[in-house]
């Protein structure tokens, strides 16, 4: 990910993905918008990170966002089983986090070597989903779920769905 190019943010966005207790500056590979809120994908220290952020948010917050974090695999990781997600998104080794996330049910994230991937559980058959920034950025629907993924394409396993609605 490290060849992979920032995408431009807004400076309230990028504030508030940096504020405390965040230590450093993240490095933000791609923005969407899912029904009415901005998922922010962004690695940090070797971390990938997905944070949430209510649409229309121009004031950076004071403190941290809620968000899920994952360390990017070390050289000795042995995950590399491509049945579910995210093996059947990402490419090679992977870790992965999971966590309850408002306003949705759950959100899984796995972070690749070269890529990172966020799957978005109960978002709604209906939600709207829209890129707003990244040229890394992919994301498509797997019925009430939407997936996100940013990254090298190549990491980016090709069984992604046909349907997707990225561009």
């Amino acid at each position: 990910m490290d060849a992979t190019a920032a995408a431009p943010a807004d400076p309230a966005v990028q504030r508030s993905i940096d504020a405390p207790p965040a230590k450093g500056k993240a490095k933000i590979l791609g923005i969407a918008d899912v029904a009415g809120t901005s998922v922010i994908l962004a690695i940090r220290n070797d971390t990938c990170q997905v944070a949430f952020l209510p649409d229309g948010a121009t004031v950076p917050t004071t403190a941290a966002l809620a968000s899920i974090g994952s360390q990017r695999p070390a050289a000795g990781s042995s995950a590399d089983i491509h049945v579910e997600f995210p093996g059947s998104v990402l490419v090679g080794k992977y870790t992965q986090a999971t966590g309850q996330m408002v306003p949705f049910k759950f959100t899984t994230i796995g972070c690749g070597e070269k890529s990172m991937a966020v799957k978005i559980e109960g978002a709604g058959d209906s939600a709207s989903v829209q890129k707003k920034s990244g040229d890394s950025l992919r994301f498509w629907r797997t019925g009430s779920d939407v997936m996100l993924a940013a990254g090298a394409l190549e990491a980016i396993h090709p069984d992604t769905p046909s349907t997707s609605t990225s561009s």
